[in-house]
């Protein structure tokens, strides 16, 4: 399936803007056919994968994105950064992501794009936040949460919960995750200290909390934007990232 020329941008609807906390349960993959339990219970290390785009002018460039539980099964949560230029404007395209990617393999196969859209409100790394809207596809041609589940979503969260972060580097192209107690860094952003391996192609991945081992399902709170000063970096979910995503989750 071709992807679209241009970019599309998402319609964000009005929502309160108030600081307060939202939550987006996770959602597990469907039974099997023969009603046996699915064993992909939305594990982080499934729906984290690569993502692949074109920037105008310069050719392919990959980013990490993770599925997230959203209305239409169809969501990806990103780093802006991955999707446009904040300074320039020029927005990216020709999006195509593979969840549980590893070293060339897509076990699911790959989407391609229809929509997308990214914070406005502050251009700072701590505004670095973005979603894009998939169509269907992979091997089935199926809306991709229901293919692998999605990611819890939390907004307005505290910040000092105990922290993952997982993310797929280019420099070894296969996800790589890091722990640790996260505090508040600048521009209202977060950072895990002595977060190593999220290099460059980590950008877009999942800052996630309240990870559960047995089945690897959590809620991502935040994206990787990078490093800052020795820490890796992360912009926190706000209010205006809860309007974009209610944006997409509705396209």
């Amino acid at each position: 399936m071709p992807a679209p020329s241009a970019p599309q941008a998402v319609t964000t609807t009005r929502l309160t803007v108030d600081g307060t906390p939202h939550q987006v349960a996770p959602v597990p993959a469907p039974a099997a056919a023969n009603g046996t339990v699915t064993t992909l219970a939305a594990s982080e290390w499934v729906t984290i994968g690569r993502l692949f785009f074109q920037v105008p002018n310069k050719g392919t460039y990959v980013c990490s994105a993770n599925v997230v539980a959203s209305n239409n099964h169809d969501v990806l949560a990103t780093a802006r950064h991955c999707v446009m230029d904040i300074a320039t404007g020029q927005t990216f395209t020709n999006f195509r992501f593979a969840p549980a990617y590893n070293k060339g393999s897509a076990p699911y196969g790959w989407w391609n794009w229809r929509s997308m859209g990214w914070r406005v409100d502050d251009t700072s790394p701590g505004g670095d936040n973005a979603f894009i809207v998939l169509s269907t596809g992979g091997n089935t041609n199926r809306h991709i949460q229901d293919v692998v589940g999605g990611s819890g979503l939390g907004f307005n969260w505290a910040t000092n919960s105990y922290a993952h972060a997982i993310g797929l580097p280019a420099s070894i192209d296969y996800a790589v995750w890091c722990e640790g107690q996260p505090y508040n860094g600048p521009a209202n952003g977060v950072q895990i200290p002595n977060c190593n391996g999220m290099s460059g192609g980590a950008s877009g991945g999942a800052f996630i909390v309240n990870y559960n081992p047995a089945d690897g399902s959590a809620v991502q709170t935040a994206t990787f934007f990078g490093t800052w000063g020795t820490d890796s970096y992360f912009a926190y979910y706000r209010d205006a990232a809860w309007q974009v995503y209610n944006g997409a989750q509705n396209a």
